[in-house]
């Protein structure tokens, strides 16, 4: 481990044994919900565009309706990121 990781895990232990909380631990943490539940939007919409295109191959004319839908889910995923940017 490098210098760097090994004071972050020393700061991190100091404050856990205060009962404080750890900004950083907790930054990843809404992260990785975000950007999870951001996967998981964009597979459930990919799946349900799929399943319509294979029930009906005129749904294809809607694929722009999905790009809209899954900007709008990647827009959530860029806001959490920025959001814990600027958080302190």
């Amino acid at each position: 481990m490098g210098p760097q990781l090994t004071r972050f895990a020393a700061e991190a232990a100091e404050v856990t044994q205060r009962g404080g909380w750890n900004p950083t631990a907790s930054k990843a943490f809404m992260l990785g919900i975000a950007f999870f539940g951001a996967a998981m939007g964009l597979g459930l919409v990919g799946q349900a565009y799929m399943k319509a295109l294979g029930r009906n191959p005129e749904a294809g004319k809607a694929a722009g309706q999905v790009v809209i839908i899954a900007a709008m889910i990647e827009v959530t995923a860029l806001l959490a990121f920025l959001g814990a940017i600027i958080v302190k």
